[in-house]
């Protein structure tokens, strides 16, 4: 069983998901912590080329228009949720 790291708020912003995350989406930012410190945020991964390149998007199950991130592959997608302790329904 996959554990969920215990996260602060503080220890949180010092991943290098939350750094990247302010830094190219600053205005979401506040809120991608928020979700990201939910005890059990659920998320779903998805393939998609809305952007015109196609990508993994991490979207929050609650919120599927909030993406937690985007990466070139699935297993990366899966990877990032399970280092962050995001349930993947």
């Amino acid at each position: 069983m996959i554990t969920k790291p215990s996260w602060t708020q503080e220890t949180l912003e010092q991943t290098p998901w939350a750094k990247e995350f302010k830094k190219e989406a600053p205005v979401s930012y506040a809120t991608a912590i928020r979700y990201a410190l939910e005890d059990r945020l659920e998320v779903i991964i998805e393939h998609t080329t809305e952007t015109g390149e196609p990508q993994w998007v991490v979207r929050v199950l609650d919120d599927p228009s909030f993406w937690m991130d985007a990466v070139p592959t699935k297993a990366a997608a899966v990877q990032l949720s399970r280092e962050m302790g995001w349930k993947i329904v």
